[in-house]
């Protein structure tokens, strides 16, 4: 399937749920890795051959050093806890929940933490942006594409999300694969809910 590109406003939205039993886990020496979404849906990430890749990675070890992944643009957030990372060596960030890291997948990258982290690559032409996010109880937030946006994908960490007409229990991922109008993204926890947001120009 070929995601369209925005021609304006309209109602053709494909929108997606997917679950745990959707998803595929892998171990690394460092923890382990779920791939929540890829497109092209018959890319495979250890060629490289996909345009957009959202994971989320379980860090069991204190220091870890990142594959290198040349022509990739990769976003990174955490929902808990507090990440140190090392860029080429010298550019130090530190990550505290919600907060959002940008960085070249060719660059070397040391990370210092134990987390749960969230993950958007790039590549093959594609682009976008990540966001990380609490919502108190019923409280609204609407998702209106920028120009040449086309894939939204919203993970639900903690809490419960109604986004349209969909439940989006923590743990699940949102996709809208033809995004051309705006999607409401409703709080449904008594107290408050975490996501992450992938805004992707495919």
């Amino acid at each position: 399937m070929k995601i369209k590109k925005n021609r304006g406003k309209s109602m053709s939205n494909k929108m997606i749920l997917k679950k745990a039993e959707d998803f595929v886990t892998s171990k690394w020496s460092g923890g382990s890795t779920t791939e929540l979404y890829i497109y092209p849906p018959q890319a495979v990430y250890r060629e490289g051959n996909f345009k957009c890749r959202i994971s989320s990675a379980t860090v069991e070890v204190e220091k870890s050093d990142f594959t290198s992944l040349p022509g990739v643009k990769r976003y990174l957030s955490i929902f808990f806890g507090k990440l140190k990372m090392v860029h080429g060596g010298e550019k130090e960030v530190i990550l505290k929940p919600y907060e959002v890291d940008c960085f070249d997948g060719g660059d070397s990258t040391v990370s210092y933490g134990k987390v749960v982290d969230f993950n958007l690559m790039l590549k093959n032409g594609a682009d976008g942006e990540m966001q990380a996010k609490k919502l108190k109880g019923e409280e609204a937030l609407i998702l209106e594409p920028k120009e040449g946006e086309n894939l939204l994908a919203v993970y639900v960490k903690t809490g419960c999300v109604q986004i349209e007409e969909k439940i989006v229990e923590a743990g699940e991922l949102f996709i809208c694969e033809e995004w051309e109008d705006k999607v409401k993204v409703l709080g449904k926890d008594t107290e408050e809910s975490g996501i992450g947001i992938c805004r992707v120009r495919i």
